[in-house]
């Protein structure tokens, strides 16, 4: 099923419909409320020239506005370009120039260091959120270009429109990712990725208007593509879970309390650390009826024990996919998988993907239970990266086929995950490039070399950081370096660890050998710890 409808908010309610919360937090709005002020944002899209195609980014705190953000920029046939709102303001304005968005969501905590520099020519406007007697634009002003203005003045002076016909193959959302190069990357996601991935869910899971789905990952993470569409496609509410709230197991058990949660869907580390705590107990997820995982590998004894706590009539899924993907394949957790010594299977292809095994000569396995790379086809697969269409991966993807770099193998006609082929890894449900760390790292006056690695597994890796220093320049302090990379990067890429070696270790070819990082040998000497090397950020 891949009808773009799935994405879109319905265009008529029964006043029953209409009463219904749509999205629930610290407000509550009604699925009437809301058509309405999509249908208005809609409006003042258009009245600005906004077309199909166009891009509009989002940078503002998780709530009711960023959702609603979302369905002005679909309902008014654009994409929408979701970003994190701890993204540091400098990673912001690099995205905003190569998404070149027509008009930018925010909110006044982050006006200022928007605004503190040109925005691209391309933003007409920019619409700030927030309560209009906190809001000093009221009035509209201009900022080179863009016009600024708030939302309830936004609305009040749009006329509604209604929603613009969407092809399966228009762009829906550009989600960037860790760029190898220092630079974020753009996957652009079309609507029949969405819609195939959105459809599948509603056929495999029964789902609607009395449910409630916990809206737990950030909307510029894949995950959030479930909760948001998935649950108003089925007329159901969704609980929009703050910023601050993401890690506090009090505020997300009392939340699932208060809004008697169904289903829940995150990275296993979340529900781990729920479960770890003592938070979750079986009288405050009595409500749940549907418990999915997905962005990395979920210990068998974490499993185990989340699985203690849940109704015996909650279902368990793992999803799996990388974001060219999205979801491509799903295992449902049967009572017996909880004696497995090892991670249950990633599973079996969603309705709409195709998967192959393939080894180095890019040939189906030979051998049952042979270890490959998985490389997925279909539906499920995006157009590629926006704006990159010379990169190696462009022609597999305007062929719908897209090579994972994870290795499996099949067991029992299930894929099992066995690790990845490049340097790409997973923390805390996060896609993240090393390279990009490294090359934040180097943007540092005093470090001439930099190479970043993992140590540790499962919810104890940690990002460590190798660097040398240019000639006569001090040391560092980690504290200081933790600062300069949180200049350039998302809170979940700056390093853990710092350690300083007079020289990285070089394997034949002159290049650094990471697998040498890390062990007591690495660089042909004992490393040197930088102080407090240990403390966590």
């Amino acid at each position: 099923m891949t009808d773009p409808a799935l994405l879109r908010l319905p265009d008529e309610l029964t006043p029953e419909q209409a009463a219904r919360p749509a999205l629930i937090g610290a407000h509550t709005i009604t699925y009437g409320a809301l058509v309405a002020q999509v249908d208005e944002m809609c409006g003042k899209l258009q009245s600005l020239g906004a077309v199909r195609g166009d891009r509009v980014a989002i940078w503002m705190s998780k709530g009711t506005h960023y959702a609603a953000s979302i369905l002005s920029a679909l309902h008014a046939g654009c994409a929408y370009v979701p970003l994190d709102a701890k993204q540091p303001a400098a990673r912001v304005h690099t995205i905003l120039a190569d998404a070149e968005p027509v008009a930018v969501f925010t909110d006044r905590a982050r006006l200022a260091d928007l605004t503190d520099r040109p925005l691209p020519d391309s933003v007409r406007t920019v619409i700030v959120a927030g309560p209009e007697d906190e809001s000093a634009d009221a009035h509209p002003r201009a900022h080179g270009r863009a016009l600024i203005q708030s939302w309830t003045a936004s609305a009040s002076a749009a006329t509604p429109a209604p929603g613009v016909a969407a092809d399966p193959d228009d762009l829906a959302a550009i989600l960037y990712t860790s760029g190898s190069t220092g630079t974020p990357k753009g996957v652009k996601i079309s609507y029949r990725n969405l819609a195939n991935f959105i459809g599948w869910a509603r056929t495999e899971l029964d789902v609607g208007p009395c449910d409630v789905f916990a809206n737990h990952a950030s909307f510029n993470f894949d995950l959030s593509t479930f909760d948001l569409f998935t649950a108003l496609s089925a007329g159901a509410a969704v609980w929009i879970v703050p910023d601050a709230a993401a890690r506090d197991v009090n505020a997300l058990v009392a939340g699932l309390r208060e809004h008697a949660v169904t289903v829940w869907y995150s990275v296993p580390s979340i529900l781990h650390l729920l479960t770890a705590s003592g938070a979750l107990t079986r009288d405050c997820a009595k409500s749940l009826r549907y418990v999915l995982f997905a962005g990395e590998v979920f210990p068998i004894a974490q499993l185990r024990a989340l699985a203690a706590v849940l109704p015996e009539s909650c279902a368990l899924y793992n999803l799996y996919g990388p974001t060219e993907t999205n979801v491509c394949t799903y295992y449902r957790v049967g009572a017996p998988d909880l004696d497995r010594t090892e991670p249950v299977p990633i599973g079996t292809p969603i309705n709409g993907a195709s998967v192959a095994v393939l080894d180095e000569d890019d040939r189906p396995v030979a051998e049952p239970g042979a270890v490959g790379e998985l490389v997925v086809s279909g539906d499920c697969v995006t157009p590629g990266y926006w704006r990159r269409e010379s990169e190696p991966a462009a022609l597999d993807h305007r062929q719908g086929r897209h090579r994972t770099g994870d290795l499996v193998n099949a067991e029992d006609g299930q894929l099992v995950y066995r690790g990845r082929k490049d340097r790409m890894v997973k923390l805390s449900g996060y896609r993240v490039e090393l390279g990009e760390i490294e090359a934040a790292a180097l943007r540092h006056r005093d470090i001439a070399a930099a190479a970043a690695i993992t140590v540790g597994e499962g919810a104890a890796t940690r990002l460590a950081l190798y660097y040398t220093l240019r000639p006569g320049a001090p040391a560092p302090s980690l504290l200081a370096i933790k600062r300069h990379c949180a200049l350039h990067l998302p809170p979940y890429m700056v390093p853990h660890l710092a350690t300083r070696l007079e020289d990285l270790p070089r394997n034949g070819n002159g290049k650094t050998d990471y697998r040498r990082l890390g062990r007591e040998d690495g660089a042909g000497a004992e490393p040197e710890p930088i102080p407090t090397s240990r403390s966590r950020s």
